[in-house]
């Protein structure tokens, strides 16, 4: 690990997990599990917890950047910042008893699930204010067993410097996590998607959660690529963008669809030709008409936007490019190729919808119409179970 991303040294133990809130789904849940590219001690506690009601006395989890953490009792209560972490954890039925904000969490996803609920009305913000930045006090108060986030995002954020961080972690609890939405500081990231779950599944003993994730993932990427209609070539390019797409501003934000990203893993799976293929990664890449012009892609995708905005609401974007005197020019705008995915929040629930979306916005011959809403396909055209789903988040492995 190079020395400019170390953030600090996770102590060693803790005293003992405080508190105590609501995890939704029923009792701990424990299996066999290992995580392939980083043993620990607590590999082998694991493999010995085979029942939901026994759970080591103490284990170790291990989590670039922040290191190892021995925990002496299964955290109940988490809090998370912006990222995949609180869908990851809510994969195993657990809200979070803080957030950043609320401001653009994408809780529908839940909504769309039976028998899954988060009580937004439990749930705490880490500033004194939206406005604010995080202030300790609040995390004193919220007193979450773990902190699912990167502790480098978290500096960023608050100004903190490392014996604020350490502060917390001696007097609160552990900050365990790890930025997947794109390569920090223009690294890779240190886990997909998966292996961060599993390293989730590690800290709450959800393994056989995990392993059912695992089963049902695994089924529907399968079912999703043996049916894409073209690829390679034939496969249309798609210029992907953060922060939506704005004609009037005449600037854009690339991302790299290439790059090892957790927030572009929809398109991947989909197989698109990257329109920025072989540039130079930038996480957020400022292009301009002329560019768009240059590349001219079939497809502009808009990432985050099936979180953030409605169906209406992405019209009125097709609208204004395909009323600008230059961006009118673009197939993608003549044609109203516009594509939204799931973002910067998804986890392997979110995961599951924007693939589904993705495929019906790209390829409704094969995967059916995409009716603009998560909520609106209809039963027979949906590609993954959503009873199972809600199953597993709630614990009927």
């Amino acid at each position: 690990m190079a020395a400019e991303t170390d953030v600090h040294e996770i102590p060693t133990r803790r005293e003992m997990i405080q508190g105590g809130s609501t995890i939704l789904g029923g009792g701990l849940l424990a299996g066999c599990t290992s995580d392939g590219g980083d043993p620990t001690p607590a590999d082998a506690a694991d493999t010995a917890t085979n029942s939901p009601t026994d759970t080591p006395t103490s284990y170790e989890v291990a989590i670039e950047p922040a290191g190892r953490h021995t925990f002496e009792e299964v955290p109940e209560t988490y809090a998370s910042i912006p990222g995949a972490w609180m869908d990851i954890a809510m994969g195993f039925g657990i809200q979070p008893k803080a957030v950043a904000a609320f401001d653009r969490l994408p809780l529908k996803y839940y909504d769309a699930l039976p028998g899954v609920d988060f009580d937004a009305d439990a749930v705490r913000t880490l500033g004194k204010s939206a406005e604010s930045k995080y202030d300790k006090e609040v995390f004193y108060d919220v007193d979450a067993d773990v902190h699912l986030m990167d502790s480098r995002m978290l500096k960023k954020y608050s100004g903190w410097d490392d014996e604020d961080l350490e502060e917390i972690e001696s007097n609160v609890g552990p900050i365990l996590g790890s930025l997947i939405r794109f390569p920090f500081g223009g690294r890779d990231p240190y886990y997909t998607l998966y292996e961060a779950f599993e390293k989730a599944a590690q800290i709450f003993q959800r393994q056989a959660q995990y392993e059912a994730w695992v089963t049902l993932k695994e089924s529907f990427y399968a079912d999703i690529e043996s049916r894409v209609p073209v690829s390679g070539g034939d496969a249309p390019t798609v210029a992907a963008f953060n922060f939506g797409f704005d004609p009037e501003s005449g600037k854009f934000f690339a991302a790299n669809i290439d790059a090892p990203r957790n927030d572009t893993r929809s398109f991947r799976m989909l197989g698109v030709n990257n329109a920025f293929q072989g540039e130079e990664y930038v996480p957020f890449k400022p292009v301009g008409i002329e560019k768009l012009l240059d590349v001219d892609p079939d497809y502009i995708g808009m990432i985050g936007y099936l979180s953030y905005i409605d169906d209406s609401q992405l019209q009125k974007v097709v609208e204004t490019a395909q009323d600008h005197d230059v961006l009118s020019q673009l197939r993608a705008v003549e044609n109203g190729n516009f594509v939204r995915t799931g973002g910067q929040y998804m986890g392997p629930i979110i995961d599951l919808f924007s693939t589904e979306a993705l495929a019906k916005q790209l390829y409704p011959d094969e995967y059916g119409e995409w009716p603009g809403s998560i909520h609106d396909v209809p039963e027979e055209e949906q590609l993954f179970d959503r009873q199972r789903v809600a199953d597993i988040i709630n614990g009927n492995v």
